[in-house]
């Protein structure tokens, strides 16, 4: 299922926001419940981790009441999924929730009614799962094939409020960032709003 392709020669950038407006684009996304697509440059684990875990957290902590599901999808258990669930962990230790927060499943964090579920495509768990209704994110889509992403996570996504990113690199032709990526232009020209971004600088 994942893509194994050459880095293809450089995509031109266009004026791309960096990681601050990302955040805040998402975060008002979140909070009002509307519907919108992300696309985010991003060539490192290390630098995704970073910016997904602090809304992962805050996801958690602010529907622990109220409920909701997230779900961040990768190609492979030992590079992304495993390193992220850590950082989310730690962090729920960190902010004093180490009491509050439980495993519900091989890989999903509770925290009260809120859950954040690590989805691998090349170490599936066969367990019962819940579809995730607030937040969606692919990280290295550029190595997930969009017909893939059609088939196997598309029809699990029912919410019609749901944010979904997907972080990657440009210039993969067939893959999921690709298609997302158009979309996000779309997005953009309809609501005059940003939804390309890069992360860049955090490395």
């Amino acid at each position: 299922m994942v893509m194994t392709l050459e880095r293809p020669a450089a995509v031109e950038q266009s004026d791309l926001a960096g990681p601050v407006e990302a955040g805040r684009a998402i975060s008002a996304a979140l909070l009002r419940r509307t519907p919108a697509t992300f696309t985010i440059e991003a060539d490192s684990v290390s630098s995704i981790t970073g910016f997904a875990s602090p809304i992962r957290l805050f996801l958690l902590m602010s529907g622990r009441s109220t409920g909701g599901v997230s779900a961040a999808v990768s190609p492979h258990f030992a590079e992304e999924t495993y390193p992220a669930m850590l950082d989310l962990v730690a962090r729920l230790d960190g902010s004093g929730a180490s009491e509050l927060w439980r495993p519900d499943g091989a890989r999903t964090v509770a925290l009260g009614d809120a859950r954040q579920m690590f989805i691998s495509a090349d170490m599936p768990v066969a367990e019962r799962s819940v579809s995730p209704d607030r937040l969606l994110e692919v990280v290295a889509a550029h190595r997930v094939p969009a017909s893939w992403y059609r088939a196997r996570v598309a029809p699990r996504l029912s919410s019609t409020s749901m944010v979904r990113v997907f972080y990657g690199l440009r210039g993969f032709a067939g893959s999921v960032f690709e298609e997302a990526d158009a979309g996000a232009m779309a997005e953009e020209a309809m609501t005059g709003e940003r939804r390309r971004f890069s992360l860049s600088d955090l490395n």
